[in-house]
């Protein structure tokens, strides 16, 4: 029996811009007629690969990284296949259910799992689909209030390696420490050397920040992810055809 599913309740939308909301309801459906192999994964002995059936019609849409891929001189263009040997075959088939429709379909326990929700939000930021990622961020808010948890060691590293200064998957995870965690607590993890020194700079900042005074640590409503991720969405309108992504968090 295959394990029960449930849908993360995050918005299938960013704000209020969504090019395809149901592919059953979609009237361009028809124009969905070219498919390409995704290979995801290294077929060695140490990793897994899976092949996948995907329209070229829909990644070449949302997806400024496969537009460039598909539509160029490259190899991909010729051969309908594309290869992806550094991603994970469970973030791509999340990936691809997204994009048919399907929203962040999620097994129960993986709406807790934040390294994957975090490996989504980058293979968003790898391929370009902000959509992709704001659907992330909304899984990762969840994640970190209901109960409060805190990133691992491992996930700051892997999401400070791969994203920049200003990235907003930076700024959610320091806001979740800076009022989730301890600042005794989290001083005396700060002794380890695996933290990023950009992370503890963000840190210290957005604690100033956040509690100018003593009295104001127990104000957890105010926290700026209480209600909504909104202000680390990355901005949709630029991964349109054309344009590119702005990956920085939404001041308020």
């Amino acid at each position: 029996m295959k394990p029960r599913r449930t849908k993360a309740n995050v918005p299938r939308k960013s704000w209020s811009l969504v090019p395809l909301l149901s592919l059953d309801a979609n009237p361009f459906r028809p124009l969905l007629r070219s498919v390409v192999t995704v290979n995801v994964g290294s077929d060695d002995h140490t990793h897994t690969q899976d092949s996948y059936s995907t329209h070229r019609e829909l990644l070449c849409y949302y997806s400024p990284f496969f537009r460039s891929m598909m539509n160029g001189s490259w190899e991909e263009a010729k051969s309908n296949i594309i290869n992806l040997p550094a991603d994970e075959p469970q973030v791509y088939e999340i990936f691809q259910n997204w994009l048919y429709g399907a929203g962040l379909d999620l097994e129960l326990g993986q709406t807790k799992d934040m390294s994957l929700l975090l490996s989504l939000w980058i293979f968003g930021d790898k391929v370009q689909v902000p959509w992709f990622q704001n659907a992330a961020i909304e899984a990762l808010r969840i994640a970190i209030i209901e109960p409060p948890r805190e990133f691992r060691l491992k996930d700051i590293q892997t999401a400070f390696e791969n994203s920049g200064e200003g990235s907003p998957i930076r700024k959610l995870i320091v806001d979740g420490y800076v009022w989730e965690g301890s600042l005794k607590g989290l001083m005396d993890k700060f002794q380890d050397e695996g933290y990023p020194k950009a992370f503890i700079t963000q840190f210290f900042e957005g604690y100033v920040e956040a509690f100018p005074r003593p009295s104001t640590q127990t104000v957890k409503k105010n926290r700026p992810y209480g209600l909504t991720a909104q202000r680390y969405y990355v901005h949709y309108l630029d991964s349109l055809p054309g344009r590119e992504p702005t990956a920085e968090a939404t001041e308020d």
